[in-house]
């Protein structure tokens, strides 16, 4: 049995509003949340591992949880910082989202590095930009 991420884009808040953030474009959505990938269908992210481990479910636990660990609580990402979203209803926000998977902002020393090794948006991380060392 196949089950694309399409199933499972109305189990959490804005589920089809989560914006890709390696592009310039605010319509270019990332469908696949739970997936390395913006279409899905591939590997989990970390938050499509903890949406697993939730049973597929919008829970007050995986509300609560920092799955990229940029500081902002899933529900905080996706439209439901109360953690009072259920399945069906309209998320209490639903601009000013960000990828509950993806550490924003993405040049930040905070989320540069190993947490999102998988992204393949090549943004440069602060130590990237730094001039080259020159002796006189």
């Amino acid at each position: 049995m196949i089950c694309g991420y399409s199933d499972f884009v109305s189990k959490i808040p804005n589920g089809d509003k989560i914006s890709n953030p390696c592009s310039n474009d605010p319509l270019d959505y990332w469908f696949g949340v739970g997936h390395q990938s913006s279409g899905g269908a591939d590997a989990r992210n970390q938050f499509g591992v903890d949406f697993a481990n939730a049973g597929y479910s919008w829970t007050k636990s995986l509300c609560q949880m920092d799955s990229d660990g940029d500081g902002k609580t899933n529900g905080e990402e996706l439209g439901d910082p109360d953690c009072t979203w259920t399945e069906g209803a309209t998320p209490s926000k639903s601009s000013d989202l960000s990828h509950p998977a993806i550490c924003e902002p993405l040049h930040s020393p905070t989320c540069c590095g190993k947490k999102q090794s998988w992204l393949r948006c090549h943004v440069p991380c602060p130590e990237d930009r730094k001039p080259a060392n020159t002796e006189l």
